[in-house]
């Protein structure tokens, strides 16, 4: 996820190379580094190669609806929040989005201040989201058919 560097890393898909850059300068202050796609087909590749730790996707792009890269992730488990924007919303394009997976939807055009405050929590769900999965797996391997233990003699009785 994050590298040395401390900043988190945002895969931002979007076709259009203007908004791209504008979304870029909206984030420009934040401890980010974000790499850009502009095709479902790039998006794609860049998941694999830098496992993102948000995702802004664009649903209108040139090769494929960004609803299928929701669904990808869905159907992979990959533990990323993906907040869309579009400028093509409906309400049942946002609930679909939504039960999806997807943490938000922004309608085109937002403010700069809503792009940052929605990525940070975001981010924030995620880590959070990170961190109960941690203690929800430690406690099952804490637990067997009543009995509660967690030294190593007891985890081998548990296996």
């Amino acid at each position: 996820m994050t590298e040395n560097t401390g900043k988190k890393k945002i895969l931002l898909v979007e076709d259009t190379i203007f908004l791209a850059e504008t979304y870029k300068e909206y984030l420009r202050d934040e401890p980010y580094e974000i790499t850009a796609a502009e095709t479902g087909e790039e998006a794609f590749a860049a998941l694999e190669e830098c496992m993102p730790d948000a995702i802004l996707l664009d649903l209108i792009l040139p090769d494929i609806n960004g609803l299928e890269i929701l669904k990808h992730i869905a159907e992979n488990e990959i533990p990323v929040s993906v907040v869309v924007i579009t400028a093509h919303g409906s309400i049942n394009t946002a609930v679909e989005a939504m039960r999806l997976g997807a943490f938000d939807f922004l309608a085109k055009p937002f403010t700069p201040e809503r792009l940052v405050v929605t990525l940070r929590n975001a981010l924030e769900y995620q880590r959070l989201t990170t961190i109960v999965d941690t203690y929800k797996n430690d406690i099952d391997r804490r637990e067997y058919y009543g009995f509660i233990g967690s030294s190593l003699s007891m985890q081998a009785v548990y296996r």
